[in-house]
């Protein structure tokens, strides 16, 4: 339907006064008005090769973990999470994957956990009830950090008709997210079935090629043959630094967390 032009000039006039706060201005005042924000605070996770390569984790971002199964995911993202508490950075967790009490005691005895929060109960299949979740962190504690184990169990796998779809409507809502409430959102997702020998690739990531094309920051965990300890950490990709495919040797120490294995 065409726009007649006196209805059009009539339309444009009435916005010349519009003064919101999603006003249309320009990118030169946007940059004058970041400098007074400051410089971007980037959070460390204490992985030294993983921090200096991502140039730290920093707000507005989503990160992709992933790992076939028993491959460490958790367990990495909890030793990324230690790493945020040292820098006093808080986080919420939106644990589905297992119980309270199993997620509880799988940190190190004499490890304080008031850096990390999660809801009482959680809710599955309402992305709604997450980002309210995530409002109620924010406000009450300050959290600058999510961890979602995992992408699956943000919709119903049993109606829906096409998963790839699906899927990506879930990722760009995350990273919407991120952006809208300036956090990190540190997203765990399955892999497909892949060959046991075969090093996984960020296009293995279950369900949708969304996944690594949406995300901004894409980890992939797997371990090393024969040794329950020790592991590789690749950052498959970064958006950010332009980093592509850089391998992490990682072990698990007496504390039962991961940490990068220097002179390897």
């Amino acid at each position: 339907m065409q726009v007649d032009q006196s209805d059009l000039t009539s339309m444009v006039i009435d916005k010349i006064d519009y003064a919101g706060d999603d006003e249309v201005i320009s990118w030169q005042d946007i940059r004058e008005s970041l400098k007074h924000d400051g410089d971007i605070r980037s959070f460390q996770s204490n992985i030294p090769t993983l921090d200096s390569t991502l140039q730290g984790f920093q707000p507005g971002e989503l990160i992709a973990v992933s790992g076939i199964r028993k491959s460490g995911k958790t367990l990495l993202c909890q030793s990324i999470d230690r790493g945020f508490w040292k820098s006093s950075i808080r986080s919420l967790w939106l644990q589905y994957e297992v119980t309270p009490r199993q997620f509880a005691e799988s940190f190190p005895d004499g490890v304080g956990l008031d850096m990390t929060f999660a809801p009482k109960k959680m809710k599955a299949h309402v992305l709604q009830w997450a980002r309210d979740r995530i409002l109620e962190a924010i406000a009450k504690y300050g959290i600058s950090v999510v961890f979602i184990d995992h992408l699956h169990f943000l919709f119903d796998m049993g109606r829906i008709r096409n998963a790839s779809l699906e899927v990506g409507q879930v990722i760009r809502y995350l990273k919407y997210l991120a952006v809208e409430l300036n956090i990190v959102i540190i997203l765990l997702c399955h892999l497909r079935k892949t060959e046991l020998d075969k090093e996984p690739t960020d296009m293995d990531f279950r369900d949708s090629s969304l996944i690594s094309q949406e995300s901004d920051v894409g980890l992939l965990i797997w371990r090393v043959k024969d040794n329950d300890n020790q592991a590789w950490l690749k950052v498959c990709y970064s958006r950010r630094t332009g980093t592509w495919e850089k391998k992490i040797p990682l072990a698990k120490q007496q504390n039962g967390l991961l940490a990068e294995v220097v002179n390897v």
